[in-house]
């Protein structure tokens, strides 16, 4: 099952997250949920988390 979250970023984030995802063709809430799971993945959390379910 997938959740929805609300997010608040800075004017300059929220720019930055339109320009890159229209050169992109993607919804800029799309790039934000890639960019935030990529993120955790590059912190090992969910690799532990996965680890944790053992």
């Amino acid at each position: 099952m997938s959740r929805q979250i609300r997010i608040t970023v800075s004017d300059e984030i929220d720019k930055l997250l339109s320009k890159v995802a229209k050169r992109l063709g993607k919804k800029k809430s799309m790039l934000a949920r890639e960019l935030m799971e990529q993120k955790l993945y590059d912190l090992n959390l969910i690799q532990k988390g996965f680890e944790d379910l053992k």
